[in-house]
């Protein structure tokens, strides 16, 4: 039998919310065994008495977020995500990387920053990689709209389209521009909880992009400060530099996850322009 609290003393405050419905809902027994959030994408393998286990970039239910300076490849390698997660012959580019994916759900990945041409350049790494289209890769470009009817489209998207229910995973390029001012705390706060609340919901794994700036490991504003404290994973990327110059190679690292730690990687994109994991680079 399901175990319940009592709060019945709630109702003597008679909230327009309903408090009661909602304590039950939120209630966490701890003698009931809960299964872990089942892995999105996974990168690597850790072992354990004698068995080999996938390390959860992503799990359904979270999110997480890529970090780099402006020009470290973010947009590429948001792309090899995205392309792991359908599968396909996206192994060629990421041998590491691995999807758990096992329905015909829903990608939503939306672009905020570029205009229609680039955007769709952009969109297409994803077939390239995989090897084939997939049917239900759905790319939007939302640079035409202001902040709060880009939040808002998203949001149906989310919410209330065809695709409600029945979504995978989700990107976001980038989240600052659905707020006006990455400093604004209201702003900042409600974005945040928009992404925990969706992905709660929705049970699928979103990642978006935040920029910094040169010379810090710290994403831009308010809004950054509040994405990293709340992603599953973070993804650090910054360019790889020779005799302090810069060469075309990009090392990812993870320096927050809440499963095990990722490896470092290395990536650069290739003479078709399309991201590949660099073993040995240099």
């Amino acid at each position: 039998m399901e175990q319940k609290i009592d709060v019945s003393f709630l109702d003597k405050v008679n909230p327009s919310i309903n408090f009661k419905k909602l304590a039950n809902e939120l209630f966490i027994n701890v003698n009931k065994e809960l299964e872990y959030p089942p892995t999105t994408l996974s990168i690597g393998d850790y072992q354990m008495g004698g068995n080999f286990y996938p390390i959860p970039f992503g799990t359904d239910g979270n999110f997480s977020c890529i970090v780099g300076a402006p020009k470290s490849m973010k947009t590429f390698f948001k792309s090899l995500i995205i392309a792991s997660y359908v599968g396909g012959q996206s192994s060629d580019f990421a041998p590491t990387f691995k999807t758990h994916r096992k329905t015909d759900k829903y990608i939503l990945d939306f672009d905020t920053e570029q205009g229609e041409w680039h955007s769709q350049k952009t969109f297409k790494r994803v077939p390239e990689m995989v090897g084939s289209s997939y049917k239900n890769y759905k790319p939007f470009y939302l640079r035409k709209l202001p902040a709060k009817e880009r939040l808002e489209f998203i949001e149906w998207c989310i919410m209330e389209s065809d695709f409600k229910d029945n979504i995978g995973f989700v990107s976001i390029d980038g989240i600052a521009d659905l707020v006006n001012d990455v400093n604004n705390l209201e702003e900042s706060n409600n974005i945040t909880q928009k992404v925990m609340e969706w992905t709660d919901k929705g049970q699928f794994h979103l990642t978006t992009i935040l920029h910094k700036n040169f010379g810090t490991v710290k994403p831009t504003g308010h809004l950054g400060s509040s994405i990293l404290k709340k992603a599953e994973t973070v993804c650090m990327l910054d360019r790889v530099m020779e005799n302090e110059q810069p060469t075309k190679y990009i090392n990812v690292s993870f320096p927050y996850t809440r499963s095990f730690g990722i490896d470092d990687l290395v990536f650069t994109v290739n003479d078709m322009g399309l991201p590949v994991i660099d073993e040995k680079p240099y």
